[in-house]
């Protein structure tokens, strides 16, 4: 069992957030439905995400500001000029006597500025298909920084250090929106209290809509939330109406002047919208527009997930040295696609695209799906002096380094 847990010490993946559960178990009983409790007994399990003595460093390095830093006790945020210099960066000395007055430090999407954090909400995105962000708490002891409320995406509340305790109550607003309102409730509005303490190591797992709170006592708490924003049907549906109104112009065409003032313009849309659905109805489900959908979401995180910080100035310089020897990989955490579009394909990444000739698609698609690295030799189809060249125009283009 040590060295099983020897080996979980980089937490760097949804795996990881959920051991020892199964990925397989967490879709079936958990996802959008259930609270799970992962008691760990290894206090150090979580801090090779970030540790208690770092967080100096974020908040002195990083110097998160505007909407990413919230100092708040009892729901009462302390307002920015307390913290904030005239220029926009951090008074921490400040924000230490904040926290001792009893304020917990939140930094959103702490995942901006920490590397740790950054990679395992991008391999949690890239598995779960769902936007994904990570949020910092650090909270003095016997304080709260929020009352009841619950949170429109899901949340994996990570415990670095200390304790916090927690209640979590029957979900009576099962499933809200995805960024729709979150209530703050008051204790005689909730149900059906369960008490739940988490300490450094463990991890709880909180679905959208079950109200909670939580509070420190005798000890401090850092823990992060890594929050999961998920599409909703209603977005795939949203998406593939889009997706026809490229190709049917109904779907296009404006409704009637002034049809919020005019009763009789009611039935006129009330007919429109029998007519339009039952055109809908025939192509929303077919294959193609699923599939079209599909691709224009994929699009989409493609586009949120920049690549990381890799070093990847050394792979610059090493150009000039690039040969048919050379072993090349794709940038962690980078996705691609290849299209074609007339005479032209291209090869689509966060941040850039590359074009060529229609014959080259071949290539693009040789260097797309391969995931462990490939040899600047292998690339199919095209001569030696061909490969150098593309190789060194996905380097400089940012999708490829030298393995």
């Amino acid at each position: 069992m040590d060295k099983v847990l020897e080996k979980q010490k980089t937490i760097s993946n949804f795996n990881d957030l959920i051991y020892p559960v199964s990925l397989d178990e967490f879709k079936e009983k958990y996802w959008d439905n259930e609270v799970l409790l992962l008691k760990r007994e290894d206090r150090s399990f979580n801090e090779s995400l970030l540790k208690i003595s770092e967080v100096d460093e974020v908040l002195d390095y990083h110097r998160p500001n505007g909407a990413s830093i919230r100092v708040v006790k009892n729901q009462e945020p302390l307002h920015k000029n307390k913290y904030e210099n005239e220029d926009g960066s951090l008074n921490l000395n400040q924000l230490y006597a904040a926290y001792g007055d009893g304020y917990t430090i939140v930094i959103n999407e702490i995942d901006r500025f920490w590397k740790p954090i950054k990679t395992l909400c991008q391999n949690v995105k890239g598995l779960l298909n769902h936007k994904t962000k990570g949020n910092m708490y650090l909270t003095p002891k016997n304080q709260k920084a929020l009352l009841p409320h619950y949170d429109t995406h899901d949340v994996f509340v990570v415990q670095v250090s200390g304790k916090k305790h927690w209640k979590i109550y029957d979900d009576q607003y099962k499933t809200p929106l995805v960024n729709s309102f979150q209530p703050i409730f008051q204790r005689e509005q909730l149900q059906n209290v369960k008490e739940i303490t988490l300490e450094a190591g463990d991890m709880m797992y909180i679905p959208r809509g079950i109200p909670h709170e939580a509070y420190t006592t005798d000890d401090s708490s850092l823990h992060l939330t890594i929050g999961v924003y998920p599409t909703q049907w209603l977005d795939f549906f949203n998406k593939t109406l889009q997706n026809l109104a490229q190709t049917d112009v109904s779907l296009r065409k404006a409704l009637p002047i002034g049809y919020l003032n005019d009763n009789d313009a009611i039935n006129v849309i009330k007919s429109k919208i029998e007519e339009i659905s039952q055109i809908v109805c025939n192509d929303i489900s077919k294959k193609t527009s699923v599939y079209g959908s599909a691709q224009l979401l994929k699009e989409e995180l493609r586009s949120e997930n920049p690549p990381q910080a890799d070093g990847h100035f050394e792979s610059l310089d090493a150009m000039d040295c690039i040969g048919l020897d050379t072993h090349l990989v794709k940038r962690n955490n980078v996705t691609s696609a290849v299209q074609q579009l007339g005479n032209i394909s291209r090869i689509i990444f966060p941040g850039n695209v590359i074009r060529g000739p229609i014959t080259i698609a071949p290539c693009f698609e040789f260097i797309s799906e391969n995931k462990g690295g490939f040899q600047v030799s292998e690339i199919p189809l095209i001569n030696d002096a061909n490969k150098i060249k593309l190789c060194k125009r996905l380097i400089r283009g940012g999708l490829l380094k030298v393995k």
